[in-house]
């Protein structure tokens, strides 16, 4: 913040809004404010006193911010990406996070195309989930000390791990822990991702270094690995619906996904990923 500036520019201003509201009322408002300021008097011209006038300004400053606040909440209530932003920043109960993802699926700009998309490549944080705490007990803990977790998808997981595969890595002191499996997009719906064998977790060390503690060749050798009863170990692959796909391809875009099928213990877990890279 610049000090000798009690209010933000006209242009900065405008910058703090989604790029999808109009501009026009919130230029409205601080012209409007800077000639009501002017008409004051500026360090006592027009027979207004320094001390008034600076009431004023700051008093003029906060109302046309207070403004500019109900403008941009007014467009997150109507807009359903940004009500979605705004219940996962604010640590909304899980029911509304949900039913702000029921409102934002439908308008997918993938078309229910996601899982074969291009978009999908790419390295994906995770910005909320509900189940993903079945995952990794450390995923379920309260956003600020929730470990950050990363998806690889397309050319980002290659890179990393092979070909047709993805990758989740959980960042936790000192080391990054990677669980990596194959992947195919599904024979009869494009929106819909096959997990596959074989299962490999690994742990990065600082470095470079890399170990890999396990391997499981099967869905079922890998959930006896975690404990899984029989009716989990015999159940069949694990599908992952692409819900939601933002195409742009830029950091910023947003994905709903949720585990549809096959391990019972984690069918139902949704996650909600905003690409990074």
């Amino acid at each position: 913040m610049i000090p000798q500036c009690p209010f933000p520019s006209d242009s900065r201003l405008v910058n703090l809004l989604p790029s999808e509201v109009p501009i026009s009322g919130v230029k409205y408002i601080m012209k409007t404010f800077l000639f009501v300021s002017l008409v004051a008097g500026v360090g006592g011209v027009g027979g207004v006193e320094p001390r008034a006038y600076t009431r004023r300004v700051a008093l003029g400053g906060a109302l046309a911010i207070g403004m500019v606040g109900q403008q941009r909440a007014a467009f997150a209530a109507t807009n359903p990406r940004e009500k979605l932003l705004a219940a996962i920043t604010s640590d909304a109960p899980e029911a509304m996070v949900m039913s702000a993802i029921e409102e934002l699926v439908p308008l997918d700009p993938s078309k229910g195309l996601a899982a074969k998309s291009k978009a999908l490549d790419g390295t994906w944080r995770l910005l909320w989930s509900a189940g993903a705490d079945k995952f990794s007990p450390l995923l379920g803990l309260p956003r600020g000390i929730r470990p950050e977790s990363m998806q690889l998808l397309g050319t980002s997981a290659t890179e990393a791990v092979g070909t047709d595969r993805v990758a989740n890595l959980l960042a936790l002191p000192g080391i990054t822990a990677r669980l990596s499996s194959g992947v195919r997009v599904a024979d009869d719906n494009d929106a819909l991702l096959v997990i596959l064998p074989p299962f490999r977790f690994e742990v990065l060390l600082p470095g470079g270094a890399q170990k890999t503690l396990f391997e499981a060749g099967s869905d079922a050798d890998f959930r006896k690995l975690n404990a899984r009863d029989a009716d989990a170990q015999a159940a069949g692959r694990n599908l992952y619906l692409q819900r939601y796909l933002d195409t742009s391809g830029k950091p910023g875009d947003l994905r709903v996904s949720t585990i549809v099928a096959g391990d019972p213990v984690i069918v139902g877990s949704v996650f909600v990923h905003e690409r990074v890279a």
